[in-house]
């Protein structure tokens, strides 16, 4: 879980801030939402996004999920395989209002669940976390890892704790929530990322490494039946 201070609108200077940032010897790295430019209102699709990734992928010999300003624009999460190629991209289902970003970015219209090392792992970001039946539906394409990224202000970090915790229980997955530190001009983030196993306890806070038993997700669903149960 790697926790950047995203610079202001400045893709260069995030670029080299983050390499440093990536925890050594970890299968996977995962950055916050639009991490090149920071959760910003005057959207320009970063080109340079997904090349750079793939470059640091290859490199460190690692998986890579992070955000970006993708065409449309539309707030993008991407997953990168160790070989630099895309395992999967996904676009922002539901776009945060409160704020006009509806106007900004388009929204996406799918969800992808992918396969990373053998796990079915969804990507989320930030507001879809406030919406459980998206993460209801990829349960139900076989997600048990969620992967959600954020720019999640400290002035609600509670809910986002949460909500995190929720989604856990509810899915019979791992959640692993990704969120930003620092400031922008118009809010101030804390450390708050957060890896939560299926039964709700948080098994990580903060950044750095966590490892995750998969099979304990698998025997959880086989031995409480609950996602089979359900009726709607």
């Amino acid at each position: 879980m790697v926790e950047a201070d995203t610079a202001w609108e400045d893709a260069a200077r995030n670029r080299a801030a983050i390499p440093p940032l990536l925890p050594p010897g970890a299968d996977l790295a995962v950055l916050p939402e639009l991490a090149f430019s920071g959760f910003t209102m005057a959207p320009r699709p970063d080109p340079q996004a997904e090349p750079f990734l793939a470059s640091l992928a290859r490199e460190r010999g690692l998986h890579l999920i992070a955000g970006y300003c993708g065409e449309g624009p539309r707030n993008m999460a991407v997953a990168v395989g160790r070989d630099g190629a895309v395992l999967a991209r996904y676009a922002k289902l539901h776009p945060f209002s409160l704020v006009g970003e509806e106007k900004r970015y388009l929204a996406g219209n799918d969800l992808p669940v992918f396969d990373l090392l053998g796990v079915k792992v969804c990507m989320l970001i930030c507001y879809d976390l406030r919406f459980p039946e998206v993460f209801r539906e990829a349960a139900r394409r076989g997600a048990e890892l969620f992967v959600v990224i954020a720019n999640w202000p400290k002035r609600r970090v509670a809910h986002w704790g949460t909500l995190l915790t929720a989604r856990a229980i509810e899915n019979q997955a791992f959640v692993v929530g990704v969120n930003r530190v620092g400031r922008d001009p118009n809010e101030e983030y804390e450390s708050s990322s957060l890896a939560v196993d299926p039964l709700g306890e948080t098994i990580s806070r903060g950044p750095g490494t966590v490892e995750i038993d998969i099979d304990h997700a698998r025997r959880w669903r086989r031995d409480f039946p609950a996602l089979r149960d359900v009726r709607r």
